[in-house]
């Protein structure tokens, strides 16, 4: 389903300086192969708890009901008002199983609102009928300041089109024993669904954070945990280099901490994965950068897209980086090129895109190998539910381990409470701005 060609990131592709020995990285990784097991064992810990979400069947079941339910509805649109963990997840669903413009050609539309910016949360408002909408709240711990001062407002547009039905339109995700949402939806009868409170937000993706969006645009969330069960069992079972999750982690940590490169690029080669990406990059900053000498910093970026805009830097810049690539090795449709260019560009006639995207994605990892830079690529057989349930359970494995690899806590994030802190300080001031 998911294979991980580390081939360049070995001294006989790119030299001794910046790459391992093969025999000594199965060393690393048979003495790191414990921490595989201390992690699975830790099921049923705070943080850890995101790893046992395949398995809650009822949940699923739950989600699915209700977005069946809902569909008999005809909403034309569902709008998640969520930020952060609330929202990446369920963005980088969309974008991967539906593609970024899937609001053009099918209904219900859904828009994730993760901002406050108020020309972009009106940039989505004034293409809705708030009476045939449907909006997810989500907010683990229901009191975070974006999602709820969205709400407020949302809360105020339905009273005033559906008063005596403006309950109907609101669905909370959140924390089931704790939180402000918890009390209002039990208050408003306004649908409840739970994020396990020993699962952090921005693990969540697995949860009806991410998932119930997903199943009310006709996303299979069934095949969705099943990719993410096949990989908790390869997981389970791999050893070694056989261990995708296992040897993601120490890879990442072995260039951070050995071969001083702080910083890693996160590329996909094809447009529905850069979302992945995106969630990816929140996922390894907040749960590993907790003091100043531990925390690799996550870049995202598009292949092609990138090649014209980072390529110079990456190959002949500081040499403080390495790479991950992630590519479909079948794309869901292909398109072929005529044969009409002239002779100067001819080598593309008769071309497919695809093949175009996989030459330029060599000629990248080509280049950065050339230049000593190490680069490993994430091949999906295919995007496709599984597949994606696959990749978001590997990457959530993987920051799990690097937790314990670098001796933090992967599950708190001391450092945005404090800024969430003094924002809520600045407001209580009534300060004008």
């Amino acid at each position: 389903m998911i294979q991980i060609d580390f081939q360049n990131v070995l001294s006989g592709a790119i030299g001794p300086r910046n790459g391992l020995d093969k025999r000594f990285l199965e060393g690393l990784l048979k003495k790191c192969q414990p921490l595989v097991k201390k992690v699975l064992d830790s099921k049923t810990k705070p943080g850890y708890a995101f790893l046992g979400l395949p398995d809650d069947t009822k949940a699923i079941q739950e989600m699915v009901k209700s977005a069946k339910r809902e569909q008999k509805r005809k909403w034309q649109n569902i709008v998640v008002l969520g930020i952060g963990g609330s929202a990446l997840g369920g963005i980088a669903l969309q974008e991967a199983l539906l593609g970024a413009n899937s609001n053009l050609n099918r209904s219900p539309r859904l828009f994730f609102v993760d901002n406050v910016d108020p020309d972009f949360v009106n940039s989505v408002f004034s293409l809705i009928d708030f009476r045939k909408t449907l909006f997810i709240v989500v907010s683990k711990s229901g009191g975070t300041t974006e999602p709820m001062a969205l709400y407020s407002i949302v809360k105020k547009m339905l009273i005033r089109v559906e008063p005596k039905h403006y309950a109907d339109h609101l669905i909370f995700v959140t924390d089931l024993h704790s939180g402000l949402l918890q009390k209002i939806g039990a208050k408003e009868n306004i649908r409840v669904f739970g994020i396990p409170s020993k699962v952090g937000g921005r693990f969540s993706v697995l949860t009806a954070a991410a998932l119930l969006p997903a199943a009310l645009v006709g996303i299979n969330i069934q095949k969705l945990v099943g990719g993410a069960n096949k990989m908790m069992e390869s997981i389970r079972k791999g050893k070694g280099i056989q261990n995708p999750a296992l040897l993601l982690a120490c890879l990442q940590h072995w260039m951070d901490t050995e071969k001083k490169k702080p910083m890693v690029v996160m590329m996909p080669y094809g447009n529905r994965l850069f979302r992945i990406a995106d969630w990816y990059r929140q996922l390894l900053a907040e749960s590993i950068g907790k003091n100043p000498k531990t925390g690799p910093t996550p870049i995202n970026a598009l292949g092609t897209t990138d090649q014209h805009s980072q390529l110079q830097l990456y190959n002949e810049g500081p040499d403080n980086k390495w790479f991950i690539f992630m590519e479909a090795l079948k794309p869901g449709i292909d398109q072929k090129l005529g044969n009409n260019l002239p002779k100067e560009i001819g080598f593309l006639n008769g071309r497919s895109l695809d093949e175009i995207l996989k030459a330029s994605l060599q000629g990248t990892i080509g280049s950065l190998t050339k230049n000593g830079r190490p680069n490993i690529t994430l091949k999906l057989d295919r995007i496709s539910e599984e597949s994606v349930g696959g990749l978001l359970m590997l990457l959530e494995f993987q920051v799990a381990l690097l937790g314990l690899l670098y001796k933090v806590n992967a599950f708190d994030q001391p450092g945005v409470e404090q800024s969430k802190i003094i924002t809520k300080k600045i407001l209580s001031r009534k300060l004008s701005f």
